[in-house]
C-alpha cells in the first residue's frame, strides 16, 4: 500500500493547478473556489498552509519565475496577472477576449505567453506599462493545453492540432508555426515538453498518451508512439477509459507521471516504453500533480469527478509522497 500524506486546509471546490516552485519546496494550487492556496511542502505536519489568496475568478493556470519570487496567473475572467509572492501584491498585465486558459514564462524576452478560449495565443512585455500583446496571433481552436521548455513552445487546441513555435531567434518565430493534426484521435487533455526540450507527452480524454520529437530531434517515425493507460475492465471484458489529467517529468531521472479520473497515479519510462509505477486509488479524480525540484517529493492534488459515481461524492483533497526509487529507470538495453 502507498503511503500519502494528507494535507490540512484544502480548497473547497475543484482544484484547477498544483505545482511546486522551480527552486524551492513553495507550493501553490489553485481551485474553482476562487482561491490560490500557498504551502510549505518541507513541514512535518499536516498544517503546511501559509497563506491562502482569495482571487476574483478562478485561476485556471499559473508559473512561477525569477527564483519563485513572481508568479503569472490566467484566469476565467480574461485576466492574465503578476503576482509577487512575497509581498502578496498583484495587477493584471494583459487580457484576453475569454477565458485563460494557459500562461508560461519565457526569460530570454522577459515576457509572459498566454493561450486562451477567444483562440488566439498572446504575448505580453513585462516591460511594458499597458495591456496590449507585442504578439497576437490566431490559431485554429481554443487552447486546451500549453507547455515551454527553453525556446519551443508547444500549443493543443480543440480542433486537435499541435503548434510549434521555435523561439531562439526571439518572438519572430511565431509568424512561422510547425502543425500537426489528430497526433491522439480524442480531445486533448494536457501538454508538457520533455525535460531536454526534444519533444513532449500529450494526453486524451480517451485514457491515452502519446510521446511525440519535434520534427527537427526526429531521426525515425519509430521514435513516436502512442500507448493506452488509465483503463478499466468491465465483467464483459470491454476497456473502459478515463481521461489522462496531468503530466509531470522527474526532474532527475526523466521519467514522468500521468494521472488520471480513475484515482490512479502511473509512472512510466518513456524511453524504454515501460510503466514502473502505480499507485494506490484514491477517492476521486487525480486533477493536477507536481514534483518538486530535487525529485524527492510528488504532490497530488484530488477532485470529485461524476465519471467515477455520480451517487458518492467527496470534497477535495491535497497529497504528498516522499519518493524513493519509484521513477529510477530500470536498466535500459
Amino acid at each position: 500500500m502507498d503511503s500519502f500524506e494528507t494535507f490540512d486546509s484544502p480548497p473547497r471546490d475543484v482544484i484547477t493547478k498544483v505545482l511546486f516552485g522551480n527552486k524551492t519546496n513553495l507550493l501553490a494550487v489553485s481551485a474553482w473556489d476562487q482561491t490560490v492556496k500557498f504551502y510549505d511542502a518541507d513541514q512535518p505536519n499536516k498544517n503546511r498552509l501559509l497563506y491562502n489568496l482569495d482571487w476574483e475568478s478562478t485561476v485556471l493556470d499559473f508559473v512561477f519565475f525569477e527564483n519563485d519570487k513572481k508568479m503569472a496567473l490566467a484566469d476565467l475572467n480574461k485576466n492574465v496577472s503578476l503576482l509577487d509572492v512575497e509581498t502578496k501584491n498583484f495587477f493584471t498585465v494583459g487580457l484576453h477576449n475569454g477565458p485563460v486558459r494557459c500562461v508560461r514564462y519565457h526569460e530570454p524576452t522577459n515576457t509572459l505567453i498566454t493561450g486562451g478560449w477567444d483562440k488566439k495565443v498572446r504575448v505580453f512585455d513585462l516591460r511594458s506599462s499597458n495591456l496590449k500583446p507585442v504578439v497576437d496571433v490566431d490559431i485554429y481552436g481554443k487552447t486546451y493545453c500549453m507547455d515551454l521548455a527553453r525556446n519551443f513552445l508547444v500549443v493543443g487546441d480543440s480542433m486537435k492540432r499541435i503548434y510549434v513555435y521555435d523561439l531562439s531567434s526571439g518572438l519572430t518565430g511565431f509568424a512561422n508555426p510547425e502543425t500537426k493534426d489528430g497526433v491522439l484521435k480524442f480531445q486533448y487533455r494536457f501538454l508538457k515538453c520533455f525535460p531536454d526540450a526534444t519533444g513532449y507527452v500529450l494526453s486524451s480524454i480517451e485514457g491515452r498518451v502519446a510521446w511525440e520529437y519535434f520534427p527537427r530531434f526526429l531521426e525515425s517515425e519509430s521514435q513516436q508512439y502512442a500507448f493506452k493507460c488509465h483503463r478499466t475492465k468491465t465483467p464483459n471484458d470491454s476497456d473502459v477509459a478515463f481521461p489522462v489529467n496531468c503530466v509531470d517529468f522527474h526532474p532527475k531521472f526523466g521519467t514522468f507521471v500521468t494521472g488520471g479520473a480513475d484515482g490512479l497515479l502511473c509512472g512510466w519510462d518513456g524511453i524504454s516504453r515501460k510503466r514502473l509505477w502505480k499507485s494506490s486509488k484514491f477517492n476521486g479524480t487525480v486533477a493536477s500533480l507536481s514534483f518538486n525540484p530535487a525529485g524527492d517529493k510528488l504532490a497530488i492534488g484530488v477532485s470529485d469527478v461524476f465519471q467515477l459515481n455520480p451517487h458518492q461524492s467527496h470534497s477535495p483533497s491535497l497529497h504528498l509522497k516522499h519518493l524513493k526509487d519509484e521513477f529510477r529507470p530500470r536498466t535500459r538495453h
